[in-house]
């Protein structure tokens, strides 16, 4: 992703950040309380106290489509991705590998 792309993302996730508040002092957002410890909690309200917080956000329309698309796969498709997935080979670590390109 170049810079310019990267830069406007985080542009556009501060704005929705910045206009989530402005609703909610405006009143016309209800802070939402977070989990109560010790509790499980509502998948619903987890999701909505992590959004008010500017933990998560809205799925792009990208997001949507790729999502789309996995849920349309069959069952079985989607097992033998999971299996593929958790059976790769040991490596270095993205993380790794980016630091040492860097030096």
């Amino acid at each position: 992703m170049e810079k310019v792309d990267r830069e406007l993302l985080e542009l556009r996730a501060r704005l929705e950040r910045l206009e989530r508040r402005v609703r909610q002092l405006a009143g016309e957002e209800p802070e939402v309380p977070p989990p109560t410890p010790g509790v499980p909690p509502d998948p619903q309200h987890l999701i909505a106290w992590l959004r008010s917080q500017g933990l998560i956000r809205e799925p792009t329309p990208e997001e949507r489509r790729l999502a789309a698309e996995w849920e349309a796969l069959p069952e079985e498709e989607k097992e033998a991705i999971r299996r593929e997935l958790d059976h790769l080979p040991p490596g270095p670590m993205a993380s790794d590998i980016i630091i040492e390109n860097r030096r």
